[in-house]
């Protein structure tokens, strides 16, 4: 077992404990440190240009100016495992989220993106990017932004976008396109030579290839697999996606392979795939397709054996918790008599 494993078992056997004994004092805790009073705060559903605009402005304004933490708070808010259907939640879990103390907001956002490592263990380590900050020791500045991104997402309607249970509804726009574009200054995106496609362009291309320019739609295939080795955060994908639910096919029947060189980027696609429901066959890869050929396989691959890798951890930490609990109990059984 690798120093990284044994750590991950024993901090989710001592998080298991110390909540059942009671006795937790981090500042960071929601069941000690947060808040229940929640007042409700005004969420209208604002387009993709206008929240992104609005996540770069309340980061700024905080004075930050690293990327992966403003495009984390919203790929965790994204990320958000409660749906409901039409998103009738969404407001009050935004309520619920805008009020917690600036720490404990952290742990949530982090706890948000956690969430998926049972799921797709092989999506969230590459997008953990955009979640690493997580796990830092972040100064007042950073953490007044954290809330600032957050409040200005979250009163922009991220969760009536993401937290509905039809990922057709969750499609609707790539969020994260927006707001990365945004955060990038013009300087930045051309010396990345990155330029997200529009998602009106998206669609008209995926309609195109859909039909082959003709007017007769062309019959899909089913288990076809798609490549994308400039993904960027996906957004062509999302646009096929949609395409085929239209034509009332599931696009989780079909496989995904999104390669992109931005780590960022493809930090974004992995979130997305998740958020859009892609299914148990979309993966991405970090890389550079032309200095990998092989980036495709390697990260089917990659996907296979972190699954194996996740199953091993999750029977080890059971495992543990039994161990132990069986330990207390026997003590307690010996100190009684």
């Amino acid at each position: 077992m690798s120093v990284d494993t044994a750590a991950l078992v024993i901090e989710a056997v001592d998080q298991v404990h110390t909540h059942k004994a009671r006795s937790c004092t981090d500042p960071s805790c929601a069941r000690h440190a947060g808040t229940a009073d929640c007042p409700p705060i005004t969420v209208s559903r604002s387009p993709g240009s206008v929240l992104g605009e609005a996540v770069a402005e309340a980061w700024h304004a905080a004075g930050g100016s690293r990327l992966d933490i403003p495009a984390g708070v919203v790929a965790a808010l994204a990320l958000w495992p409660q749906k409901s259907p039409g998103a009738e939640a969404a407001d009050t879990i935004a309520a619920y989220i805008a009020a917690q103390p600036p720490r404990v907001l952290v742990r949530g956002l982090a706890d948000s993106a956690n969430y998926y490592w049972h799921l797709r263990p092989d999506l969230w380590t590459t997008a953990r990017p955009l979640f690493d900050w997580t796990r830092e020791d972040l100064h007042d500045t950073h953490l007044a932004g954290v809330r600032a991104v957050a409040l200005a997402t979250l009163r922009h309607g991220v969760l009536r976008y993401t937290g509905d249970t039809d990922p057709a509804e969750r499609s609707r726009i790539d969020l994260l396109s927006w707001v990365i574009t945004s955060l990038r200054h013009h300087h930045s995106r051309r010396s990345l030579g990155e330029y997200h496609t529009p998602p009106d362009i998206s669609a008209l291309i995926t309609t195109m290839l859909a039909n082959d320019g003709s007017t007769e739609a062309r019959p899909h295939q089913r288990g076809e697999w798609a490549l994308e080795p400039t993904a960027g955060t996906g957004g062509l994908f999302r646009s096929a996606a949609q395409e085929l639910r239209r034509d009332g096919e599931d696009p989780a029947k079909r496989g995904w392979v999104m390669l992109e060189l931005d780590a960022l980027a493809a930090a974004g696609a992995a979130v997305n795939t998740l958020v859009w429901g892609l299914g148990p066959r979309a993966v991405v890869g970090h890389g550079d397709v032309l200095a990998q050929p092989d980036l495709a396989e390697e990260t089917l691959a990659q996907a296979r054996d972190l699954g194996r890798h996740r199953d091993d951890i999750v029977k080890m930490i059971r495992f543990a918790i039994a161990t132990r609990t069986t330990k207390q109990l026997l003590d307690a059984l010996t100190a009684s008599r």
